[in-house]
């Protein structure tokens, strides 16, 4: 019978004590000696430190290596006091609904789930997480597509819903990737991340990972430590219990595989304004371009934001609308919005490669956890991600021609870690990519 993950809001009096008791466990292994590879620091590690791990992001990658590390944690946990501590397991924080009260669960309000300086700033739930989990059939558009695939690099639930939510909505230590398990509502965050994937994976038959003999660094000590080995829930001894409320919204339909489409054209788009990019960014907050008319209004038409750089410096967001050329961009328009918007993408700062964290670096006890060589810490996220915007319907429902038409990015920098609004003049800088390009597919 396997272990039963459960809404962290559902679990009884004991079972939190239980969990926290856990916790606390491998906080105290930490405080004893740091580099206990058995404490909470070093787990941490395992997804903050490049010389340890760290974490993978851009890729298919994403979601099996959180698997892998929320499974090892869970073990740890389950090891800490049994049998007590036999049958702990990650508790799931359920951010598509919003709290009863307050922006988070109140058990992250307790000694042992709490952390300083959480944003608590109203802030909206990102709106496209059930769209994304419940009609995306598939694979590499969800979850992510292998390394150095032709046709992307970030699935959409990486690159909207959690990408949002570190820097936008939890903020804190979890702005940041060189802390963000540091708060362990980081472990709660990513067990809903792992429900959605094997809710994905429920409605579209399972399918293979498109990496299977991939290993996943941080783990190759551990007895699974491939991709494959991270396929399945029920292999892993855990099962995730649903809510009323999540039965609910993943009660829909599944819809049909979408047809293979063939790729008819690609078509760069062309600045609005003669000021460089940069410059229109700083001086506006947005960037235009003028959308050439497609072929064929029957036609699926694709917006692509090709080489978007990560940044380092800071997190962003960028809102796509696409919108008759005589009507004016109006940001903040709630109405303007759902008229004309056409998605979002945010991009979470890289980690700072030059902060190892001070677990397992090469001068420490772990060596780079023996999986590096000895040379550079691996990157933690790509250098640059492809975003696509379908803006067939959009298109398809306007009045006016579809080659009158403008594309407006606007520029939205990501908050302080408490939620403070703010405009560092670094990041604009690495508003960056390389084209902009229309795709019409048959």
């Amino acid at each position: 019978m396997p272990k039963s993950r459960q809404d962290i809001n559902e679990l009884s009096a004991g079972q939190l004590s239980d969990y926290i008791h856990a916790v606390d466990i491998l906080r105290a292994r930490s405080a004893a000696d740091p580099d206990d590879p058995a404490g909470y620091d070093f787990q941490a590690a395992l997804h903050n430190d490049v010389f340890v791990g760290p974490c993978e992001h851009g890729s298919d990658l994403f979601l099996p290596w959180h698997r892998a590390h929320l499974h090892y944690f869970e073990k740890l946990l389950q090891g800490t006091d049994p049998p007590r501590t036999a049958n702990v397991t990650v508790p799931y924080w359920d951010w598509i609904h919003a709290q009863p009260a307050g922006k988070f669960p109140a058990a992250f309000d307790l000694p042992g789930l709490s952390s300083p300086g959480r944003s608590l700033s109203p802030t909206p739930l990102p709106p496209d997480t059930l769209e994304i989990v419940t009609t995306e059939t598939d694979p590499g558009e969800f979850g992510g597509y292998p390394e150095a695939h032709p046709g992307g690099d970030y699935g959409r639930l990486e690159l909207g819903p959690h990408n949002y939510m570190h820097p936008e909505f939890i903020g804190g230590l979890m702005a940041e990737p060189g802390t963000a398990a540091q708060d362990p509502i980081y472990f709660s965050f990513h067990c809903f991340i792992d429900l959605l994937w094997a809710e994905w994976q429920r409605r579209n038959g399972s399918p293979p990972l498109s990496s299977p003999d991939h290993d996943l660094r941080g783990f190759l000590d551990q007895p699974r430590h491939q991709v494959a080995d991270f396929h399945s829930t029920l292999d892993l001894d855990y099962a995730y219990a649903y809510t009323d409320q999540l039965h609910t919204v993943f009660g829909v339909p599944v819809p049909p595989p979408s047809p293979p489409r063939e790729l008819m054209m690609t078509q760069p788009l062309e600045a609005v304004s003669e000021a460089d990019f940069t410059t229109e960014l700083r001086e506006k907050a947005r960037v235009q371009f003028r959308l050439t008319a497609p072929p064929d209004r029957g036609r699926r038409v694709v917006v692509r934001l090709d080489e978007l750089k990560v940044p380092v410096t800071g997190s962003y967001m960028l809102r796509a609308f696409v919108h008759p050329a005589d009507v004016e961009f109006r940001r903040d328009d709630e109405a303007f919005a759902r008229s004309y918007g056409v998605g979002y993408v945010s991009m979470w700062r890289a980690h700072d490669a030059s902060h190892g964290g001070g677990h397992g670096t090469p001068h420490g006890p772990h060596g780079g956890h023996g999986h590096h060589g000895g040379h550079g810490p691996p990157a933690h996220h790509p250098t640059a991600g492809t975003a696509r915007f379908d803006v067939t319907a959009v298109l398809a429902s306007a009045t006016a021609a579809p080659g009158d038409h403008v594309l407006t990015l606007q520029y939205l920098p990501s908050p302080t870690p408490t939620g403070e609004a703010q405009e560092p003049a670094e990041l604009v800088a690495e508003v960056a990519l390389r084209d902009v390009l229309m795709e019409v597919y048959d």
